[in-house]
């Protein structure tokens, strides 16, 4: 049986601690005699940590978590951001120790809420919004970097069922291991169909799939008498599942083992010894299918690399290096910033590797 989980990180948001970029305009004759404006933003200034920090008004408004902007049984928004006048500004700020926290009171403020409506924000928040433009901070700060490996002995730990059923440290330490080494192995699974799902619920729902919510995978090449190489699985998705478990119950035929690899590691090594070979796998489209009786077909097409958005400001970059060079100049080539291999593994989304079906393994 072998289901398929997904999870989805919440996307990283730039910093919010300058004020929104204006929209810009010529200040000159348009067809009909009129001419354009520029809007403008203010900023507030707030004393963090000792340092002044100018955060853009409109955040700060869209922040307020106050009965008349928030639902108190549902804790729902009860306005828009498209609410808040686009030249509002503070009038008062005020920090109060014993709570702290900032108040916040308004000039122009949404329509419909009084003079004295007050914003408060605690400290906490407004470091995170000066630093990440999230309240509750960066979410990519706590993720574990991954790990790339070779060949040699990994020495990770085999987590037992019972424990990691039953411990939310054990589950912990599974799901960290997932995400810096993308392998974990729990051990003693009772040999029933429905012990795979209980263990992939304990980490998330389980993606469905036309293969089905779980799958005997026993009609697959994976099961037969071949060696499949080293491949990634369900690639004729457009967005295929980021976890996958296996669990065999009992197989027909002898021998054989599974055998894993870092794809990571593989294309980190082949950036520095062949970029050429690299710059094609990152932008060469490659089809994928899935043809088979009884099913409909599933096809695709993706680079074998499969890059993340390589932006900074306006400028898209299509070829790692470039990009490189341009966080460099961006930071100065003296300003400490260092492009290091986890920098080059945070620039990539997938690896989609699926070659054809080679040689006999098993013996059948």
């Amino acid at each position: 049986m072998a289901p398929t989980i997904t999870y989805h990180l919440r996307p990283t948001h730039r910093p919010y601690s300058s004020a929104p970029k204006p929209i810009l305009a010529q200040q000159s004759a348009s067809s009909n005699g009129k001419a354009a404006t520029s809007r403008h933003y203010s900023n507030t200034p707030i004393l963090i940590d000792g340092q002044t920090v100018n955060v853009s008004s409109v955040l700060l408004r869209d922040s307020c978590s106050c009965p008349a902007c928030f639902h108190e049984s549902t804790n729902q928004r009860l306005f828009s951001v498209a609410d808040i006048p686009a030249d509002i500004k503070s009038r008062t700020v005020n920090y109060d120790a014993a709570s702290d926290a900032f108040s916040i009171t308004w000039e122009n403020d949404a329509q419909g809420y009084p003079a004295d409506h007050t914003t408060k924000l605690s400290l906490t928040t407004l470091r995170n919004i000066s630093s990440s433009g999230c309240h509750t901070g960066s979410l990519k700060e706590p993720v574990p970097s991954q790990v790339l490996w070779t060949q040699e002995p990994l020495n990770l730990p085999d987590y037992d069922y019972q424990e990691y059923m039953k411990d939310d440290q054990i589950l912990q330490q599974v799901i960290c291991q997932l995400r810096t080494h993308g392998v974990a192995f729990v051990t003693d699974i009772p040999g029933v169909e429905e012990s795979l799902a209980t263990i992939a619920t304990r980490i998330g729902p389980i993606k469905d799939t036309f293969y089905s919510y779980t799958w005997d995978a026993a009609i697959n090449a994976a099961y037969t008498s071949h060696d499949l190489g080293f491949h990634t699985d369900l690639l004729y998705f457009q967005q295929p599942p980021h976890i996958q478990l296996l669990h065999c119950i009992q197989s027909a035929s002898s021998g054989g083992a599974s055998v894993f690899a870092d794809a990571y590691k593989a294309a980190v090594d082949l950036f520095h010894t062949d970029i050429e070979a690299f710059d094609i796998l990152a932008t060469v489209e490659v089809n994928y299918h899935y043809n088979h009786p009884d099913s409909n077909v599933y096809k695709t097409t993706k680079p074998v690399i499969d890059l993340k958005e390589l932006r900074i400001g306006e400028t898209v970059y299509t070829h790692i290096q470039d990009y490189a060079e341009g966080m460099r100049a961006l930071h100065g080539r003296d300003g400490g910033y260092e492009w290091t291999e986890a920098s080059l593994v945070d620039c990539m989304d997938k690896i989609n590797w699926g070659p054809p079906v080679p040689r006999t393994l098993f013996s059948a």
